[in-house]
């Protein structure tokens, strides 16, 4: 009977409470790139560096108290996060903060990154070795995003578009109006949603799109098959017929060029004065530099060129770059 009593006791006098406030906000995710694109252009192989910046939705809270979220790479694993060591995210990492067992830049789960991210010691802890940091409030206020996470993805060695997604997130916020004593109080955000940033992996970078003849221009195709291939034979070909169905080559890949008697020349003629260069050894960096010099004959063509590394089995292969030939 007594222990009904308390039970019905507490309940009582809890509904008698004034209710407490709750959030009214929402937290979205923004991945970026570099300068906050939100398509990332790299080459094979190479590393490139993004971020996921938080806004909440609305300032009716006094900033983030805590958040999570999995990161993952649709062209291969990811290495962990950076762990934040000053500055504002600080406090939600050890020791000024928490995260999970695996730190701040979440763990790794088959190449996937899980609950990525920490708390603020809203808990005000003051016995234990850590967490042991002062709370910060605003964080990721409409007014002033917050990059929450920071990182590097290798690109992967198969040209094409990937993308970096985040899922699983959660967050709460800090209720507005405390003082911390003897705690902060939080609550749930209402939602959370995010963008996936586009990571794009090309091999070439062709400039300019429109060459004249009457004045001697000339396109160079950068060429980058990732350092991993460097010191590597690199074969590039030709084509006025456009992109599909492509080339067939020995090992089994698809060259992008679709075979004409432009084809057959850079085939049997390479190095010429009209395409330099196309037949070569790649770089340290695994990198090459071909330069396409049309003649009159190219006059109000389209050419497409597209680069690939010979081997016994699957070979490398590039997109297809083209250029417009005027007089």
């Amino acid at each position: 009977m007594s222990s009904l009593f308390s039970t019905y006791s507490v309940a009582v006098l809890l509904s008698a409470l004034p209710p407490a406030p709750t959030a009214n906000t929402d937290l979205a995710l923004d991945l970026q790139g570099n300068l906050g694109v939100h398509t990332l252009q790299v080459g094979p192989g190479r590393v490139a560096h993004y971020q996921v910046v938080g806004t909440l939705s609305n300032a009716s809270s006094d900033g983030l108290a805590y958040f999570s979220t999995n990161l993952s790479f649709s062209g291969g694993a990811l290495p962990q996060a950076t762990n934040p060591t000053s500055g504002t995210m600080a406090s939600f990492a050890p020791p000024l903060g928490f995260s999970n067992p695996a730190g701040f830049g979440g763990t790794i789960v088959g190449g996937e990154l899980v609950q990525v991210g920490g708390a603020q010691n809203t808990i005000r802890n003051t016995i234990a070795a850590a967490p042991l940091g002062n709370v910060v409030l605003g964080v990721a206020q409409p007014s002033a995003p917050q990059v929450l996470v920071s990182g590097d993805l290798a690109a992967p060695y198969v040209v094409g578009t990937y993308s970096l997604a985040a899922h699983g997130s959660r967050a709460n916020v800090i209720l507005p109006g405390q003082t911390g004593t003897p705690f902060y109080k939080v609550d749930k955000v209402g939602n959370t949603s995010s963008n996936a940033l586009v990571v794009e992996v090309h091999a070439i970078l062709a400039r300019p799109g429109v060459v004249s003849v009457g004045v001697g221009q000339e396109q160079t195709l950068a060429i980058d098959a990732g350092p991993a291939n460097a010191g590597r034979t690199y074969v590039c070909l030709g084509s006025l017929s456009g992109t599909t169905p492509g080339l067939m080559l020995p090992g089994g890949a698809i060259l992008p060029v679709h075979p004409d008697g432009y084809t057959s020349f850079t085939v049997n003629h390479p190095n010429t004065a009209i395409l330099q260069n196309s037949m070569g050894v790649l770089d340290a960096n695994g990198r090459g530099r071909v330069v396409f010099h049309p003649d009159s004959r190219f006059v109000g063509k389209t050419v497409n060129h597209a680069f690939y590394l010979p081997s016994t089995g699957l070979e490398f292969v590039s997109e297809s770059e083209a250029v417009q030939v005027v007089q």
